[in-house]
C-alpha cells in the first residue's frame, strides 16, 4: 500500500508540474521505481521472506533494534543462570514451575489469538510483512511448552528460561507491529477518502 501511495503521488506529481500526459509519466516512473522494487532478503526476517528492496529497507529500519533486543532477551537469563547458583526448596522450586508454566501457556494463547486476528486481516503493509516473519514464533511456544524448567537438583535451567523470555518478547512485539499495521491500513484508507 505505501509503495503503491509514493508511485501513484510521484506519477500526479509529475503530470501536474510538467503538464505531461499519463502514459509517458508513467512510464517515465516505472523506470524510475524498477530499481526499489527488485526483491531482496533479509538475515533479519530470514533469507527465504523477499519483498521489494524499498519496503525491505523500511522494515529493516523498523525491526532492527526489536531484532537485537530479542537476542539480549534470549542471552541475558542464559549468562544469569550460567554464572549465578540460586537455590530453591522444593515448595518454591513447585510454585516457580507452576507459574512459568501458566505464563507459558497464557502467552501460547495471546499469540495464537493474535495469529487468528491477523491472518483475517487482507491488507499488506511493511508492518505485515513483519508480522509474517514473526509468525513462526509460536513455534517456539509449543516448545517451550515442553520443556522442563528445572533439572533434577532443582537448578533452573538456561534454555528454558531464554526460550520463555524471548517467546514473551516476540509476542509482545507481534501486538506491537499488529497495532502498527492498522495503524497504516487506517492512515491509507483516510489519505484515499
Amino acid at each position: 500500500m505505501e509503495v503503491f501511495d509514493h508511485i501513484v503521488s510521484d506519477i500526479e506529481a509529475k503530470m501536474g508540474a510538467e503538464k505531461l500526459d499519463f502514459e509517458p509519466t508513467f512510464y517515465n516512473a516505472t523506470v524510475k521505481w524498477n530499481k526499489h522494487l527488485i526483491k531482496e532478503s533479509s538475515f533479519y526476517f530470514g533469507l527465504t521472506y523477499s519483498l521489494p528492496k524499498i519496503v525491505l529497507e523500511k522494515a529493516k529500519k523498523v525491526f532492527k533494534k526489536w531484532y537485537f533486543f530479542s537476542l539480549l532477551l534470549y542471552f541475558i537469563p542464559y549468562i544469569l543462570l550460567d554464572n549465578v547458583n540460586i537455590i530453591f526448596s522444593e515448595n518454591e522450586i513447585k510454585e516457580l514451575n507452576v507459574f512459568l508454566q501458566t505464563l507459558t501457556v497464557c502467552t501460547l494463547i495471546a499469540f495464537f489469538c493474535l495469529l487468528i486476528v491477523k491472518f483475517k486481516e487482507k491488507n499488506k503493509t511493511t508492518y505485515s510483512f513483519i508480522l509474517k516473519t514473526l509468525s513462526w514464533n509460536f513455534i517456539i511456544g509449543f516448545f517451550v511448552l515442553f520443556l522442563n524448567y528445572f533439572n533434577k537438583e532443582g537448578d533452573l535451567q538456561k534454555y528454558p528460561i531464554s526460550f520463555l523470555s524471548i517467546f514473551i518478547f516476540t509476542t509482545y512485539s507481534y501486538f506491537y507491529f499488529y497495532k502498527k499495521h492498522l495503524e497504516a491500513v487506517k492512515k491509507h484508507k483516510t489519505s484515499e477518502g
